[in-house]
């Protein structure tokens, strides 16, 4: 997994090849935003896109954003702020397409996963930086989840920014990229923003309590504080005006969100476990059929695909089993080996913990929010293996595999055309010429906005 680094070279070769490659990756993404299929009900991303669009065509305030309901219960509210309306109205009176939300969303999410790939490469300057920047903007979850125009896309520059500045603001953690006064306000403008798009916004409080704690303990609040709230400030500039126009109790029936001791997800360590570790794992078989069959049968019809899918699919399953085993027996000689190990033992403590007394299991769309604090301890865990050449034989073959088969997968998809976009690009694109949401879709019943 060391190689060929982005320093090599003259330095016109390597601007352009290094513009090269992050226009290409982010084409790429954006090609692969708009004909993936919903890992969730297709209604989650006409909906989002129908609350900036109705903002857009009405010229009206979007106090609420995302919608929050579940199967597993009764309940229903909506997230209080206008992050997600005014993000996609933005794009729309930037550029009146149905292209454009997609094209603005894959832009935020792609300057903040290279952001995260090249602090990852700051931490493990021995990794080729080409390994860590194709697989974080490769990832499964990572392209199934930050490439559409769905509230998590949109909450994903909130998550980095506010993990970034966290790390820098734990003294075990601390690399010094970032200074203390970005870093905190990096944590607030990422904390108030991820609140308005995303209800995973309460795993993070722990996360900023700690950190807080630790700089209080140093004496350092008077970094911590004014420039946590200074980050706060434009965030909080969309959430305010829900509050005065609507009062703090606002949202819907936001108590179907807690119940009792949850036993089943008290009991499911496991499995929350298996889908945490999986946040920075290649699982892809559910993205490519819904049960054993359906998988093999995709690469039966698809038989170029079969080899590297059937190696990615192997590499899925004992990457979560890897990560597990170097925790424990791994002895890297890397100085915050140790800190990076609690960082990740600790996310998943506060992900299993806040599940106790919640109806909704820990799914994977209500835990990738923490993926900065995974992903980042499985690079450190691949690191501890890279010294072997054969394993680096095998990152190669891996990285490379993941390229070509998400290539693959991107032209099926092309072909099947029945992704969300695909079935309601004409519907938006009236929709639009218009100026009438109704066209797309009405706005769920009960709906404040």
């Amino acid at each position: 997994m060391s190689g060929y680094s982005f320093a090599e070279g003259s330095p016109a070769f390597r601007r352009l090849t290094l513009a090269a490659f992050l226009i290409f990756f982010f084409l790429f993404r954006f090609i692969y935003g708009l004909y993936c299929p919903a890992v969730t009900a297709n209604d989650d991303y006409v909906q989002t896109y129908t609350i900036g669009l109705k903002a857009y065509t009405t010229h009206t305030w979007p106090y609420f954003g995302p919608n929050v309901q579940g199967p597993e219960t009764a309940f229903h509210t909506q997230i209080p702020g206008a992050m997600e309306g005014v993000l996609i109205a933005l794009s729309l009176e930037l550029w009146p397409t149905t292209l454009s939300p997609y094209l603005f969303v894959n832009l935020l999410t792609f300057l903040a996963l290279t952001l995260f790939a090249w602090y990852c490469c700051k931490r493990l300057p021995g990794y080729s930086p080409w390994f860590i920047f194709t697989w974080i903007y490769l990832a499964p979850w990572d392209t199934h989840y930050s490439t559409q125009v769905i509230s998590l896309s949109y909450a994903c520059l909130g998550s980095v920014l506010f993990f970034l500045g966290f790390f820098e603001t734990v003294p075990s953690l601390r690399l010094g990229v970032i200074g203390l006064k970005l870093a905190n306000v990096m944590m607030g403008f990422g904390f108030f923003w991820v609140m308005q798009l995303h209800m995973s916004w309460v795993a993070f409080t722990p996360f900023l309590f700690f950190s807080l704690f630790l700089q209080l303990r140093e004496g350092g609040w008077k970094t911590a504080l004014p420039f946590g709230f200074l980050g706060s400030l434009a965030p909080l500039s969309l959430l305010v005006p829900t509050f005065f126009t609507y009062g703090f109790r606002t949202g819907g029936d936001v108590h179907g969100f807690a119940s009792g001791l949850n036993w089943i997800n008290v009991l499911d360590i496991v499995g929350t476990l298996a889908r945490f570790l999986s946040l920075a794992s290649f699982e892809m078989p559910r993205f490519v059929g819904s049960g054993t069959h359906e998988r093999f049968g995709y690469f039966l019809e698809s038989s170029w695909l079969f080899l590297p899918g059937l190696f990615l699919w192997g590499a899925g399953l004992l990457q979560p089993f890897a990560m597990i085993y170097l925790w424990v027996k791994s002895q890297s000689a890397r100085a915050d080996w140790k800190a990076v190990k609690f960082l990740g033992a600790g996310a998943f403590l506060v992900i299993y913990g806040s599940f106790f007394f919640t109806p909704n299991m820990a799914a994977s769309f209500r835990i990738w929010l923490l993926f900065p604090t995974i992903m980042l301890y499985s690079l450190y865990c691949w690191d501890s293996l890279r010294s072997k050449p054969i394993w680096r034989i095998l990152g190669w073959v891996f990285i490379l595999s993941t390229v070509y088969f998400q290539a693959g997968y991107t032209l099926k998809n092309v072909e099947r055309n029945d992704s969300v976009y695909a079935v309601n690009r004409e519907k938006m694109e009236k929709a639009i010429q218009e100026k009438n949401y109704h066209l797309l879709a009405e706005r769920l019943p009960g709906s404040l906005y």
